[in-house]
């Protein structure tokens, strides 16, 4: 095990990467600074427009959803138990290993 939390992430397309996450980012900022440009996040990661959906197959090791991306997430037609907003997500030093797949674009 690593001190630094590591992501495995799936595209779309089915690329995938592995990525080692400094601690407490978000999500989405993690992905973004790796160069996984699937997400558009067109709200700039506020938690208003949905489209930094991703399936995050660990997510037992994660917070569960607030309100704002609970109710963000009954928008989406892809949603599915692991469904969360990857701006919503803070990679931190507890998951140290999460798996990760960009949900279809709505």
């Amino acid at each position: 095990m690593t001190d630094t939390p590591r992501l495995h992430v799936t595209g779309r397309d089915g690329s995938t990467w592995q990525i080692d996450a400094y601690a407490a980012g978000s999500l989405l900022s993690i992905l973004r600074d790796a160069g996984v440009d699937e997400i558009a996040a067109l709200c700039g990661g506020n938690c208003s427009c949905a489209t930094c959906h991703v399936y995050v197959e660990t997510a037992a090791r994660l917070p569960e959803p607030g309100l704002e991306e609970r109710e963000m997430l009954d928008t989406l037609v892809h949603q599915t138990p692991l469904s969360r907003l990857a701006c919503q997500v803070t990679v931190g030093d507890g998951a140290e290993l999460l798996r990760v797949r960009i949900a279809p674009e709505e």
